[in-house]
């Protein structure tokens, strides 16, 4: 073959395959910038700050395990009264009927005092200090000054009858165990006086008899007693959770009639 002839055929061929290496650089570039830009839209962004924290997924438990009951408001009023009062229901029964002389006990009830009642009974001058003492004062203690203006001291208060079926309303301080106030019922008429009396001379079992009743099995604070027509009502407090139960105690026979527990 002439050599004109073979340069003839070598042009051509020279310049396909150039043009071949072309397309395939070219190629190869975008599969790299799209490789390039694919990456980027998957890695994450990266942050400046300190990571927050996270969030507990459940509240630490308590030291005992679980959390307490929450008591109810009457529970609550219990918590706070019953451990405030140093004075036994028994014994503000005795100071109630030896302040009205002959009498007989009707009912005792665990309340806070009245309003600026101090144990005198004389009102208190607004702002001065209260009759009630601290917690750590034991029964049968001379009433001291409360630590602040206005606090509510523990009373009971107990309604006495005189032979005649007079009530005296008998309000003894909680704490000292003297007498706050003593005064007859002014509502009483002839013929409820004379309903009373005749009840008390039908009840053979004594108050102290009817708590001896109710608490022989189950153990408490007693904070109220109380005649009704055919029973005593005692109410008892469980310290423990500070519910209240009340039996219902026969007048006539240490029995008790119905028990009735009071969880609110």
């Amino acid at each position: 073959m002439s050599t004109s002839l073979r340069h003839r055929l070598r042009g051509p061929a020279v310049a396909c395959l150039a043009a071949s290496c072309a397309l395939l650089l070219a190629a190869c570039g975008s599969e790299q910038k799209e490789t390039t830009t694919t990456s980027a839209r998957i890695a994450p962004a990266r942050t400046t700050g300190t990571a927050e924290p996270s969030a507990p997924t459940s509240a630490p438990a308590s030291p005992s395990g679980s959390a307490s009951p929450r008591l109810t408001d009457d529970q609550a009023e219990r918590q706070r009264l019953v451990p405030a009062t140093k004075v036994t229901w028994d014994k503000a029964t005795q100071t109630a009927v030896a302040a009205v002389p002959g009498s007989k006990p009707v009912e005792t009830e665990l309340t806070w005092a009245p309003p600026n009642a101090t144990a005198s009974g004389s009102p208190r001058p607004s702002g001065s200090a209260t009759a009630s003492a601290s917690p750590s004062v034991s029964a049968g203690a001379s009433a001291s000054a409360s630590p602040s203006a206005g606090a509510r001291t523990p009373a009971w208060h107990a309604s006495v009858a005189a032979s005649d079926g007079t009530l005296h309303d008998v309000w003894v301080d909680g704490v000292s165990g003297k007498v706050i106030s003593d005064e007859p019922d002014a509502d009483q008429d002839a013929e409820d006086k004379q309903e009373l009396a005749d009840r008390l001379k039908r009840t053979t079992v004594t108050p102290e008899q009817a708590v001896q009743t109710a608490t022989k099995d189950d153990k408490g604070t007693v904070t109220a007693v109380e005649l009704d027509d055919d029973a005593w009502s005692v109410d008892v407090v469980d310290t423990g959770n500070w519910d209240k139960t009340t039996y219902e105690v026969s007048t006539t026979e240490q029995r008790v009639l119905r028990k009735e527990v009071d969880r609110d």
